[in-house]
């Protein structure tokens, strides 16, 4: 009888070891660079929230490249296919055209200084790249 009890009592603690630890791979959100911006889900009703990180800031010296990319896909009140976003510069030197759910753009900044950015479907969608030397 005590053989039962402590093979049912070592069952159940290597059941529980496998709960929980974290070594478990979980999904932790898009797989982006340093550089990367996230349009989060739901992102057309955010604001400044619609973009992560925002601000970016990044320096010329490893790299002048921001890639956004839209993950404003699946399970949203707008429909489980996702929204189409556009990156546009607020001085108008770049512009993604239509991003849709799923997809990136890139964009190079060569000059040090602070960029504001919308998305020009959803104007209150706002974001900042800060570019330093």
């Amino acid at each position: 009888m005590h053989r039962l009890h402590y093979l049912l009592g070592l069952l159940g603690i290597a059941s529980l070891a496998g709960c929980g630890g974290s070594d478990i791979n979980q999904p932790s959100g898009p797989n982006l660079s340093g550089n990367g911006i996230s349009i989060v889900l739901g992102a057309q009703t955010k604001g400044t929230a619609a973009f992560s990180p925002n601000p970016l800031t990044l320096s010329l010296a490893t790299s002048g490249v921001v890639r956004w990319s839209n993950d404003d896909q699946g399970g949203g009140a707008y429909g489980s296919g996702g929204v189409t976003h556009n990156i546009t510069a607020d001085d108008g030197s770049f512009s993604s055209g239509n991003l849709a759910p799923g997809s990136t753009y890139e964009a190079t900044f060569g000059v040090a200084g602070t960029y504001g950015y919308h998305c020009s479907i959803h104007p209150t969608m706002t974001g900042t790249v800060i570019v330093t030397p």
